[in-house]
């Protein structure tokens, strides 16, 4: 009971600083996982940004909303640069991304994508079923009809990325 209302807590203190659109078009789920998107890399240590880019890059693949629930906050920073929404086709444009969304519409391209993405030193998320127990990072889960998370702690270190203790209690379930 205690998590559900942290996790509640967290859902409604933190994007505040983030506005999203109507999203009367998108299911409610989307706008809830975006601000995961957004929150989760705010507690994170992530492996420096590449050399060169100025911005915080979320990148998505596959078929998915998200991008439109995300445009409204385009711009906005997370760790100090401006965020930057970006689609993506192949794995060539990945070295940009510091997170990735992947769509569940890419679990062909899973054991191609993970590799890369980790080689990189870039988060992976997805809403993928599980995606966490096939090497992802971070994946959007629904719980009793509550979007909540799992983690992949041995995917994240990995490729250097190391989560709060506020992120850790949060979770659903850890990989450790």
């Amino acid at each position: 009971m205690l998590m559900r209302l942290l996790a509640i807590i967290l859902l409604i203190i933190l994007p505040t600083s983030f506005s999203f659109g109507e999203g009367d078009h998108v299911p409610q789920e989307y706008l809830v996982k975006a601000k995961y998107l957004l929150n989760i890399p705010l507690f994170t240590e992530m492996p420096s940004q590449k050399k060169g880019d100025t911005a915080f890059t979320i990148c998505l693949i596959g078929s998915t909303p998200m991008e439109s629930v995300l445009a409204p906050a385009e711009g906005k920073l997370i760790k100090n640069s401006p965020l930057r929404i970006r689609r993506i086709e192949g794995l060539s444009p990945l070295d940009s991304c510091q997170v990735l969304f992947i769509a569940a519409s890419e679990r062909y391209r899973l054991q191609r994508l993970l590799p890369e993405a980790h080689r990189l030193g870039i988060m992976t998320i997805s809403d993928m079923r599980d995606f966490t127990k096939s090497g992802g990072i971070v994946s959007l889960v629904s719980v009793n009809n509550r979007i909540t998370y799992d983690l992949n702690l041995v995917a994240a270190r990995s490729v250097g990325i190391l989560f709060s203790t506020h992120i850790l209690k949060l979770a659903n379930d850890v990989i450790n």
